[in-house]
């Protein structure tokens, strides 16, 4: 501990460096979260899913309608 503090009461290098480092890779991870939050498209996953869920009635009504003309 008396490595870290000196009489005065100041940090060390060390300490201060470490912090500082700290507050650049935290600052540049904040950076690329928010580009790629903005570039993200926010429709693209709901547009997915009315895809798929089209695809799959069309299946199921095509299906259903086979059943239905075999037991007929």
């Amino acid at each position: 501990m008396s490595k870290i503090l000196s009489k005065r009461g100041q940090i060390s290098m060390e300490l201060g460096i470490l912090i500082f480092a700290t507050i650049i890779v935290s600052a540049i991870a904040v950076y690329y979260y928010i580009t790629n939050y903005l570039n993200s498209n926010p429709d693209a996953p709901g547009k997915a899913a009315n895809k798929t869920i089209d695809t799959l009635n069309n299946i199921s009504e095509k299906y259903s309608n086979s059943i239905g003309s075999i037991t007929l």
